[in-house]
């Protein structure tokens, strides 16, 4: 496997697992403290503040959890490549 590879799948996954995580605490929080958050803003039932609102929380709080995750991910494969065990590691998965 190619390092470029790993990295993608490493990053990839990272970020996709903050991402769900950030969500699924967004939930809990609006729940809790503003109202239940809308699972099909298309019903007559949501208000457009309420669809607007979880729409622009979510997405920046998923967006930035994100980065966070790529950024994690990325200085664990530094350390990973700076120390001699995590060398030979990568060295057997490219192989």
């Amino acid at each position: 496997m190619k390092s470029q590879t790993l990295w993608t799948l490493v990053g990839t996954a990272t970020a996709a697992a903050t991402g769900i995580a950030m969500r699924q605490a967004m939930k809990k929080t609006f729940r809790h403290g503003v109202f239940d958050p809308p699972i099909n803003p298309d019903r007559d039932d949501v208000e457009w503040r309420q669809a607007l609102l979880w729409g622009a929380a979510s997405g920046m709080a998923v967006g930035a959890a994100r980065i966070v995750g790529w950024k994690m991910a990325s200085a664990g494969m530094r350390r990973t490549r700076r120390s001699r065990r995590g060398q030979r590691l990568l060295a057997r998965i490219e192989d």
